[in-house]
């Protein structure tokens, strides 16, 4: 008898066989008579694989514990099997219900595939700012435009030549927006 767990939800499974496979995979290119042709090799993800019997007291008890693994699944939650092979982090790949198989009244037939789930640890500094963020004022004076700004205006009020009026805020004369930040000295 096995057992897949969440931690919080455990399935007991009647596992009939249990496998473990490790792939690698390998590059292999054409290149000159008796040369060495593998130039790259990459583990793959370990996968195991299970079949066994779902029991449960009636037809109910069974499609939950079928629908608790297709839930497993679906959301990508960390499993472990403890069976034969005792394994933790592992994602649920492929889950097989056999309705021929059997003919078993309280229990059907599964076929259950896992994939290794690599887990990282990392950590982070969460950082709370105290207020609102303002960026630093540029040098320079600076205005908010209301109707009826002009460059000859400010350049009456604060002595700044238009023509660096109209360099730094590079707005037509007739066209200073109502609202925006202009810089008058």
């Amino acid at each position: 008898m096995g057992k897949l767990t969440d931690g919080k939800k455990t399935i007991e499974i009647f596992a009939e066989s249990e496998k473990e496979s490790i792939t690698n995979k390998v590059a292999q290119y054409s290149i000159q008579s008796g040369d060495a042709i593998i130039d790259h090799t990459q583990r793959e993800s370990i996968e195991w694989e299970m079949t066994g019997l779902i029991f449960g007291k009636d037809h109910n008890d069974i499609n939950n514990k079928w629908l608790q693994l297709i839930t497993w699944q679906f959301a990508g939650n960390v499993l472990f099997w403890h069976g034969a092979i005792y394994k933790g982090d592992l994602i649920l790949e492929n889950i097989t219900k056999d309705y021929d198989e059997g003919g078993f009244k309280n229990a059907i037939k599964v076929s259950i595939k896992f994939k290794e789930a690599k887990t990282v640890q990392s950590s982070f500094v969460r950082v709370q700012h105290v207020g609102p963020i303002t960026p630093p004022s540029p040098p320079g004076l600076w205005v908010t435009v209301v109707a009826g700004n002009t460059y000859w205006g400010w350049w009456k009020q604060y002595g700044t030549p238009i023509q660096t009026l109209r360099n730094w805020n590079k707005w037509p004369d007739r066209r200073i927006p109502i609202g925006a930040r202009a810089r008058v000295k």
